[in-house]
């Protein structure tokens, strides 16, 4: 990996001996003072330098006032010019610049970011059409045993297609969040105006991508912990001889009560994936640094979340909506075959629809999945530009410079054997 490059204030020239500017953007030359006249008298007129010419107008010399941008008002404060080396802005980012980022990342970066996910899309899809198929044959197979078939007859009939469902939700489950590690790597070089090959970014992120995985568990935990309670009192309830119309209210009430802390949990640590992938801790002076640990991840999300809740929750919403728009968009046209083969169609009809709707949860998933991990990432690195100064370090690493903020370069470490 090469040093990250740095950044130095610019060198006045030779000779000159003007104060600087007291403030970045202010100017220590200022428009000369006008004159007082007498209201109905032309101005006076200043003399022409000397061995100059007039103008063939005749006219006299004018003083000319300063050129003015369009738009400007005159002299005065004008705010900085936006640094953007990559697909952000290096500075608070608003929420369009949030999405547009994510939807720049996919632009510049089609290879890992749609490829990827094309290839997980595939092998989640035909996992499903598998289990489709199952689901086919269970059912017919349980329709021949009839009304009189035993427990035993019905379990195995189903046994198959339960097994089979779990081992689809597994395999989906971590595929989906080793793409999101590798994403989240081929997002924070975009930030710095970078763009990476899916072979490199599965090098940079295979190290990490084992304790993402049990972040995503412990994560999911959490956030459920409250469904989870109220699903085990229900159940107690059942053993021990409540009525199931008041333990099924008991319960919805409790879901009700429960909701709002699952998803307070949920925004806290939404964050902790892309801290885990992109922070590293030092343990002392010297001492080489380390990725952030499971806790450490989860522990960076809360800090960065706390005084932002519902921003944060408003932008993970927001990124929700547009991908559940646009995957249900683009499963309209590959859904108009359910349409056709009615209401009891042969198995052929119902084989070929399955084929057509996984193809249709190909390429939403294509879509959907490295717009969310973008969009999540970005939302990661507006909170510590907030909240840390990040853009700074940004700029430094990228090799530009933010007027006023980094505008000289740190001091270069003595040459060996000087005193």
């Amino acid at each position: 990996m090469s040093e990250t490059p740095g950044w130095e204030r610019p060198s006045d020239s030779p000779g000159a001996d003007a104060d600087p500017p007291p403030y970045p953007g202010w100017s220590t030359r200022q428009p000369p003072e006008p004159g007082w006249t007498v209201p109905g008298q032309p101005p006076e007129q200043e003399q022409p330098p000397a061995g100059a010419t007039p103008p063939p107008s005749g006219s006299g010399w004018v003083q000319q006032p300063p050129p003015v941008a369009p738009g400007a008002t005159g002299w005065g404060w004008a705010p900085p010019p936006t640094v953007k080396p990559g697909v952000i802005p290096l500075r608070p980012l608003g929420v369009g610049e949030i999405l547009d980022g994510a939807v720049t990342t996919i632009r510049r970066n089609p290879g890992p970011m749609l490829g990827l996910s094309a290839i997980v899309a595939v092998l989640t899809q035909l996992l499903g059409l598998g289990v489709g198929y199952l689901l086919l044959r269970d059912l017919t197979a349980l329709d021949s045993l009839g009304a009189n078939a035993s427990p035993g007859q019905v379990f195995e009939a189903v046994a198959g297609l339960l097994g089979a469902s779990v081992i689809v939700v597994v395999v989906t489950w971590v595929a989906t969040v080793l793409l999101t590690g590798i994403l989240t790597v081929v997002v924070s070089r975009a930030v710095l105006g970078e763009r990476q090959t899916a072979g490199a970014a599965w090098q940079a992120a295979r190290r990490r991508l084992p304790r993402l995985l049990l972040l995503t568990i412990v994560y999911s935990l959490i956030w459920l912990a409250p469904f989870l309670l109220v699903t085990a009192f229900a159940v107690a309830l059942g053993v021990a001889g409540a009525g199931g119309d008041a333990t099924a209210a008991v319960a919805a009430l409790l879901v009700l009560v429960t909701a709002p802390l699952a998803i307070w949990l949920y925004v806290r640590y939404a964050l902790s994936g892309p801290a885990l992938m992109l922070e590293s801790t030092s343990p002392g002076p010297g001492e080489p640094s380390r990725p952030v640990g499971v806790t450490g991840a989860l522990r960076r999300s809360a800090e960065l979340v706390r005084g932002s809740w519902w921003r944060v929750f408003g932008i993970l919403l927001l990124v929700l909506l547009i991908a559940v728009i646009i995957s249900q968009v683009i499963s309209v046209p590959f859904s108009l075959p359910l349409f056709v083969v009615g209401d009891q169609p042969s198995d052929s009809e119902f084989l070929l629809t399955l084929v057509i709707s996984a193809l249709g949860g190909i390429v939403a998933s294509t879509i959907t999945a490295p717009f969310t991990a973008a969009a999540t990432v970005l939302l990661y690195v507006d909170r510590r530009i907030r909240r840390e100064g990040l853009d700074i370090e940004l700029a430094r690493a990228a090799g530009v410079t933010i007027p006023g903020r980094t505008d000289a370069r740190p001091p270069a470490p003595p040459a060996p054997g000087a005193p």
